[in-house]
């Protein structure tokens, strides 16, 4: 499982008076590493918030944790890999004026991480999507095709539209915790010191 992964490789003090009551030391680990790994879901959820224009309770249901237990003294926090879709973020449809005064789309406007970009040749198909989405957002994109090539050629003979489209995603929350896991090993590995510390504490040992 890919993550930020969390054990106790530091506090060679900590480590000894643990030893020496194995049982009770375990209960103290496992409190210390579960501490640990809430605190650096709460700190990602917290940085990520701020730099991608989403939801928090979007990100908190894709940003998860695993527990460690006394038989596997390990926490890891991990986020799942599928992307979002781009239409999570703040988007809308831009619109030009065309051929006989009638509107015509201009692509769509999303802000994903503070800066708004209009995407040429994307636009929103509103019955798609969930009710958090209000529809998906798609992009025209390849050549162009002909009557000719388009004629019957879909499934069950229908004609093909004239240019392809995908719908579009944006970054997974798997993606951004992955090009900050350094940072966030090392910090989990100070913090975990200082919860030891301070489990060890509690429990009088």
């Amino acid at each position: 499982m890919s993550g930020v992964k969390v054990k106790l490789t530091g506090g060679r003090e900590a480590v000894e008076r643990l030893g020496a009551i194995p049982e009770k030391s375990k209960a103290v680990l496992v409190m210390a590493l579960n501490d640990t790994v809430e605190t650096l879901r709460a700190q990602f959820l917290r940085e990520i918030g701020s730099d991608v224009n989403i939801k928090r309770n979007l990100l908190r249901e894709r940003v998860r944790i695993t527990r460690a237990t006394r038989g596997r003294l390990v926490a890891r926090l991990w986020a799942v890999k599928r992307g979002l879709v781009l239409s999570h973020f703040p988007h809308k449809q831009m619109w030009t004026k065309g051929k006989n005064g009638k509107r015509k789309r201009a692509g769509v406007r999303v802000n994903v991480g503070g800066t708004a970009k209009v995407l040429k040749n994307a636009f929103i198909v509103s019955t798609l999507g969930s009710g958090s989405t209000k529809g998906l957002i798609f992009i025209r994109y390849g050549p162009k095709r002909t009557a000719a090539e388009r004629k019957g050629q879909g499934a069950y003979g229908a004609d093909l539209l004239q240019q392809r489209i995908r719908a579009l995603y944006g970054p997974s929350p798997s993606q951004i915790l992955e090009t900050r896991k350094p940072d966030f090993q090392a910090e989990g590995q100070r913090i975990l010191v200082d919860e030891v510390e301070r489990q060890l504490k509690r429990a009088a040992l």
